[in-house]
């Protein structure tokens, strides 16, 4: 009986069984940016949630993922039957096979609670998390408005209720003062390890234009500053001493709280004008939206053409990464066992 017209189905199941050890390969590029893909997003979506959960008045909650795990199963078989002296009308037998791909992802998700969510949401932010993302050219004025409660006793806005206190005027030309210095290369800041102690230090340039000179003065009147060049130490406190820059930083909860007044709920509780940033609300979030969520029944959404909302929810985020300290050793784990 000539078997020739079932070779290619048996062919083409032989090289699907052959083909297991490739199948990891192929996969690789395909999950690899559709997981960062779906976990940035995801990472979007939680922190403007918990956000508007604040404006709400709920309390935040952050779950995050400490690892991904994506098995996959490939199953072939292959069969052929045929009859010995077939009538002349039979096909004289059969053949067929099929090839079944399975996937079983599993994620793992790990609630930020006690020590942890103490130490990441309502202690003071370590202030070496700015300075190093000062010293990577970050904007000094967006860290400082949004990271800082006072510069040497010059006091930021805050206007959360557990957090109020009044704005000094001089904290605006301080921030801008330090973003024009940095963009000029007149001054920057350095950031020092030794024993794990980080320690801080703000660098005057010796050939500056006169433009910088001004606002060097303007941060020396503001900020009782006494220096006229060189290196200034840079403190962790309310109040330094001569020749010292003195930081005292916001904490998480107060920096989602200061943001969560740009939220709109509703005409009882208008957003902000000075809000940092500004969250829309209605029954469906637009298709270009930067990042949208869906809390209470109501779509929430940053427009995806307002450039500093977006800049500065983007600080957020890296802010928080900073902060949780234990997050490198529960770092997302992507197993992706195939073959």
């Amino acid at each position: 009986m000539p078997l020739g017209k079932f070779a290619a189905p048996i062919l083409a199941v032989s090289l699907a069984l052959g083909g297991c050890t490739s199948l990891g390969v192929r996969q690789v590029g395909v999950d690899r940016v559709d997981y960062v893909d779906k976990l940035r997003d995801s990472e979007k979506q939680q922190l403007l949630s918990n956000i508007v959960a604040i404006r709400y008045g709920d309390a935040p909650l952050f779950l995050n993922v400490t690892s991904v795990i994506s098995q996959y199963t490939r199953e072939a078989s292959a069969h052929m039957g045929a009859t010995l002296d077939p009538a002349s009308d039979s096909d004289g037998g059969s053949a067929g096979g099929e090839v079944l791909l399975r996937e079983t992802p599993t994620v793992t998700y790990t609630p930020v609670t006690g020590s942890r969510f103490a130490r990441s949401m309502l202690a003071p932010m370590p202030p070496a998390s700015l300075l190093a993302m000062m010293e990577a050219g970050w904007a000094s004025d967006d860290l400082l408005n949004v990271g800082v409660r006072s510069i040497n006793g010059v006091t930021n806005a805050s206007h959360a209720d557990l957090f109020q206190q009044k704005v000094d005027p001089k904290f605006t030309e301080v921030a801008g003062a330090f973003r024009r210095l940095q963009r000029s290369g007149a001054i920057s800041v350095r950031l020092k390890e030794r024993d794990k102690t980080y320690s801080g230090s703000a660098m005057v340039g010796a050939d500056i234009s006169d433009v910088d000179r001004a606002d060097l003065a303007l941060l020396k009147q503001a900020l009782g500053l006494r220096f006229d060049g060189g290196e200034s130490t840079v403190v962790f406190a309310k109040v330094g001493g001569e020749n010292e820059l003195a930081l005292a930083t916001r904490s998480m909860f107060e920096i989602l709280s200061e943001l969560a007044l740009g939220v709109e709920i509703g005409e009882s509780a208008v957003p902000r004008a000075d809000a940092l940033i500004r969250v829309h609300s209605g029954p469906k979030a637009p298709a270009d939206a930067y990042a949208s969520v869906r809390y209470r029944g109501r779509w929430f959404w940053i427009d995806g053409a307002d450039e500093h909302s977006r800049r500065i929810f983007l600080l957020t985020q890296m802010l928080l990464f900073l902060n949780d300290e234990e997050g490198a050793t529960h770092a997302p784990l992507l197993t992706i066992p195939a073959g």
